[in-house]
């Protein structure tokens, strides 16, 4: 059965760590830079001040973790399993997260996003991004829909092919966000409210005309 000691002996030989087996662990402020998981489960396990700056976790599940005031700066997350996942006041700082499970997950209040963050291919519905700072990225192919953006800094976001469904963008800066390539869902009359300073495409505008009950001639 894998430990905490088994992880830190990891951590120290340089070796990666398959399909651990640890639910639920204790892992509080435990130093684990450089650790790398293939597999297994952590699901559920407190992960609270740990670091886990330049890890490699593939495959792995973390759902329900609480890695809030964790370290993950530099640190790579593929095809990870985060749903319900807390990452309060966590360091995300060039952080990358790839086709990782993030249903439900709790991101509001992480620091140090730096321009090299990567969210992609990541199913983000009913996350809390809300107040993010998130100016200058580029999100893809990631599943917002029903997600919590709202008071996030959205300016010039590129949403490439993100589903937007539902996603509560109240509050939300979008000034030169660009949405040309995304799913927004259902074209309501609040909709040019709500994504006022976005680039749309021409399709979008004419959907988002009609909701108003403007008819478009060419």
């Amino acid at each position: 059965m894998t430990t905490a000691e088994t992880l830190i002996a990891a951590v120290r030989s340089g070796e990666p760590v398959h399909d651990p087996d640890l639910p639920e662990g204790d892992l509080r402020e435990v130093d684990l830079a450089g650790l790398q998981l293939r597999g297994g489960s952590l699901a559920g396990a407190d992960l609270r001040g740990a670091r886990l700056d330049r890890a490699r976790i593939s495959g792995t599940s973390l759902a329900g973790a609480d890695l809030r005031e964790a370290d993950l700066t530099d640190a790579v997350l593929d095809g990870v399993d985060l749903s319900g996942a807390r990452f309060a006041g966590a360091l995300l700082g060039d952080t990358r997260f790839e086709g990782c499970r993030m249903i439900g997950a709790v991101l509001r209040g992480v620091r140090g996003l730096a321009a090299s963050f990567v969210l992609s291919g990541c199913n983000l519905q009913i996350a809390d991004l809300g107040d993010l700072a998130l100016r200058g990225l580029r999100v893809s192919g990631c599943d917002l829909s029903e997600a919590d953006l709202s008071g996030a800094d959205l300016r010039t976001v590129v949403f490439d092919r993100c589903r937007l469904r539902g996603t509560v963008l109240r509050a939300a800066r979008l000034d030169q966000a660009d949405l040309r390539t995304s799913d927004l869902g259902e074209i309501t009359p609040d909709t040019p409210r709500e994504l006022r300073g976005a680039v749309v495409s021409p399709g979008q505008a004419a959907a988002i005309c009609a909701a108003l009950g403007l008819t478009v001639l060419e």
